[in-house]
């Protein structure tokens, strides 16, 4: 039958729905820090769907009801993940501020995102090829995003003779490789608050293409 269908207007949320919905998010989150904490202890490959839900009180039937498959976890954990990192980044390259600035303020705020993102950075830079196909190519995107403004920066630099001239990818990806690695190494119980480390490295990342 052809014309326009009525749509009927949802009913809103009832009190004991809008707490189960709470309830059901705050589960899956609960499974989702979970799985980052044993992917990274054992290893993607390592872990088991058993261990998940037995770290979270649930039989592995029960873990079912909020996710499909482990692989689905490992691509839950990545959604976003690096999004929102770009997006501040992405901010912070467009002001109408010096290379130098851009660039110490960029580094600083990986630097933070990686110490409050442990867990997630681990598995992230360890586990990445495991990622289904389509999940896969949407990660390698974000990555040369984000190689892809550390790059612009460190040439606008070069160009107003800021930075020595180079190759300005080469200079990126030390920069990166510098940051990703905190994750293995950091303690966040250690000497250094994350502010201080954020600092020392976002200096020492200038210091490092200065003329």
């Amino acid at each position: 039958m052809s014309g326009p269908m009525a749509v009927r207007s949802p009913r809103p949320a009832t009190r004991s729905q809008s707490a189960t919905t709470r309830s059901q998010s705050a589960r899956e989150e609960e499974i989702l820090a979970a799985a980052a904490r044993i992917f990274r202890e054992k290893g993607y490959h390592g872990a088991s769907v058993r261990d998940i839900a037995e770290s979270v009180g649930l039989l592995k039937g029960s873990l079912y009801h909020y996710i499909r498959s482990k692989e689905e976890l490992l691509a839950r954990l990545f959604e976003g993940a690096l999004q929102e990192t770009v997006r501040e980044l992405e901010e912070i390259a467009s002001r109408d501020a010096s290379a130098t600035e851009r660039l110490r303020d960029m580094v600083r705020a990986y630097a933070l995102s990686v110490t409050a993102n442990l867990d997630s950075v681990g598995i992230y830079l360890r586990e990445w090829r495991s990622l289904p196909p389509p999940e896969l190519a949407r990660v390698r995107a974000r990555r040369r995003a984000m190689r892809s403004l550390f790059e612009s920066v460190i040439a606008d630099g070069a160009r107003a003779r800021d930075f020595a001239a180079g190759d300005a990818k080469i200079a990126a990806l030390a920069i990166l490789g510098m940051v990703n690695w905190i994750y293995e190494w950091y303690r966040p119980r250690g000497r250094l608050r994350p502010e201080a480390l954020a600092d020392e490295l976002a200096d020492r990342a200038v210091r490092s293409v200065r003329r």
